[in-house]
């Protein structure tokens, strides 16, 4: 569907569900490190497992971030959305399920290769989508998303944590990717 054949209502909609999505991937950095006590507890890690599990994400979040918006360009913009919001969802759904540290250390990497393909094609929808003249403000909002949602990660980290164990965690940001993914649908003709 042409850009410009995309009205106010719909651009709005891919905006806050882009958004979502992104707050999602990145907050998904910031939320472990309050999780990091109770893990290292539950799973017996030692202090260079736990570095891995902390870093597992965004060593791969960050190393495949250029190869996940290229295959948005070769593949469409929303297959590898919508893939990798799959894989993070269920890498991240996965934690809840395993008691193994080396385990735990690759879904994060997994959900970090999700992560990679979500993020770019957040930006890459969302400027595909709204016309030059209101663009700045989308990706205006888009960057405010990606800053914020560090902090708010945390702070959503942290009352979990006083109510529920780190696992609560992970199953916040999976059923978080499961939203994006499910209210992306509607709004995937709007995008190239």
């Amino acid at each position: 569907m042409p850009r410009h054949a995309v009205g106010p209502r719909r651009r709005t909609a891919v905006l806050t569900v882009m958004c979502l999505a992104l707050a999602v991937v990145v907050g998904m950095l910031a939320s472990l490190l309050v999780a990091a006590p109770g893990m290292a507890r539950d799973l017996a890690a030692t202090e260079s497992e736990l570095q891995w599990v902390m870093n597992a994400y965004g060593v791969t979040f960050a190393g495949l971030l250029l190869a996940g918006g290229a295959l948005g360009d070769r593949y469409g913009r929303k297959g590898v959305l919508l893939t990798g919001l799959a894989v993070f969802g269920l890498a991240s759904g996965a934690v809840l399920l395993v008691d193994d540290v080396a385990l735990v250390i690759v879904l994060r990497g997994a959900a970090g290769v999700g992560a990679a393909l979500v993020m770019p094609m957040t930006l890459s929808v969302i400027t595909a989508v709204y016309p030059p003249e209101s663009r700045g403000r989308a990706v205006g909002i888009w960057s405010g998303v990606s800053f914020g949602s560090a902090l708010l990660a945390v702070l959503l980290a942290g009352g979990l944590l006083e109510a529920y164990s780190w696992r609560s965690v992970f199953a916040v940001n999976a059923g978080l990717a499961a939203v994006a993914r499910r209210r992306w649908t509607p709004w995937a003709r709007c995008s190239p």
